[in-house]
């Protein structure tokens, strides 16, 4: 058995976030020794009780060999751990990866500066606006920008790091054929022009919830530092700056509104040994002695400035504030009472659809169906489509098909309507 096929049993075999790698390596120090040891070996270093001790000894390798020819097949690059280009950061933290699958190009992570930029889904104007104006200096000055491509904060500032031309790094919490969400799909596509975008988890792996938690540790290890740019006292960005602090990193906190739900994030970072920044300028004058090579903080003012709107268009990177005024707008009162609207009853199929046809014509019985389940006359939600037929990656696929073909446009917040 190849070399890498016995990494990717073993990534399959030991769940991402655990700590079951790093001891495995510890009693064996090749993948190739991990999948010969016997039932007592592994069962001596994890417990016979681990979730993975099953999975461990279990020496199938058939969903492996499956993964490896979809990555050959598909040019998606694996960065295992025992690889010498593998960042020495993530080797060092109590529970690495087993390896990273990639798109893109690897940047040196051992002579680059690495800045993590995290936040709120649910960003305010204010929050867009400074987000993206210190992605952008910063990668201006040379750093590489890291976060996890998520709908608010995270998308915002990779989109300012590429509109610079500078490489960035995404994070996804699901497998790397599933661009999640999937309007920051052109944004994905920019990114790996120059960068990368990475996950732990095989391909087809759903973007589950409990992902992201786990998928946070990679971020702030890769990372010198992690700005934290608004988020309540329960945002997921605490999350990464929590780990970044296990992992002796330096976590900032972007000062907002006292009192804004936006801003109890960063305000209890400050309360607990995060630095405030108001600028990239900071960052970089903190760090300039200590990586003069790496950051140039004569390049923070050169060059024009970046059109915000304009990048953010240009990407469709899904960034709606809550403060934006055409969704703060109150309907007028004309008198007439409105019928609610039931969530859940989905209109009734018109036959008339004109579309029917041509999709008829074009398309194979998986995608008509999936098509006939979007409302002719509403939108619904990527869920909403989801069921035992179908998984999220197939859907998600077949959207990519009909939307490029003209028949459906993808909305924020992960909906769809036919056009």
């Amino acid at each position: 058995m190849s070399n890498l096929l016995s990494v990717i049993w073993l990534s399959l075999s030991c769940t991402p976030g655990t700590e079951s790698f790093a001891k495995l390596l510890d009693r064996f120090s090749t993948a190739e020794k991990i999948y010969a040891a016997e039932s007592s070996e592994i069962a001596a270093c994890i417990g016979s009780k681990s979730k993975d001790y099953d999975s461990l000894i279990n020496k199938n390798t058939d969903e492996a060999e499956r993964i490896l020819d979809f990555c050959e097949s598909k040019n998606i690059g694996i960065l295992t751990y025992f690889d010498s280009r593998f960042p020495s950061s993530l080797r060092k933290i109590k529970n690495p990866p087993v390896l990273l699958y990639y798109r893109g190009s690897l940047p040196d992570f051992n002579n680059n500066f690495f800045a993590s930029i995290v936040g709120t889904r649910k960003l305010t104007s204010y929050g867009r606006k400074h987000t993206f104006s210190i992605a952008n200096d910063l990668a201006r000055a040379g750093a590489v920008i890291v976060s996890g491509m998520a709908i608010g904060i995270d998308g915002v500032a990779l989109a300012g790091a590429v509109s610079v031309s500078m490489p960035t790094i995404a994070i996804l919490g699901s497998g790397i054929d599933v661009c999640y969400p999937m309007q920051h799909r052109r944004l994905a596509q920019e990114i790996v022009k120059r960068g990368c975008v990475m996950t732990e988890y095989a391909p087809g792996t759903r973007p589950e919830k409990y992902n992201f938690p786990v998928r946070n540790r990679i971020i702030s290890a890769l990372s010198e530092i992690t700005l934290v740019i608004e988020g309540s006292e329960k945002s997921g960005a605490l999350i990464t700056a929590r780990q970044a602090f296990e992992q002796g990193k330096t976590v900032y906190a972007f000062p907002g509104n006292v009192g804004s739900l936006n801003s109890q994030a960063p305000m209890l970072l400050l309360k607990n040994g995060a630095k405030a920044f108001t600028s990239a300028d900071d960052i970089v004058r903190d760090f300039e002695n200590q990586v003069p090579v790496r950051l140039n903080p004569f390049k923070l003012s050169s060059g024009e400035r970046v059109d915000m709107y304009a990048v953010l268009r240009g990407l469709q990177v899904s960034c709606v504030a809550l403060d934006d005024d055409v969704f703060n707008s109150k309907p007028k009162r004309t008198g007439r009472a409105i019928t609610p609207r039931s969530e859940k009853s989905a209109p009734e199929i018109k036959t008339s659809d004109v579309n029917v046809e041509r999709i008829t014509s074009s398309f194979d019985e998986k995608t008509v169906n999936l098509y006939n389940k979007i409302p002719i006359d509403s939108h619904c939600s990527v869920e909403e489509l989801i069921d035992e037929k179908y998984s999220l990656r197939e859907i998600m696929q077949v959207l990519l098909r009909l939307e490029i073909a003209g028949f459906v446009t993808t909305l924020p917040g992960d909906r769809v309507k036919r056009t």
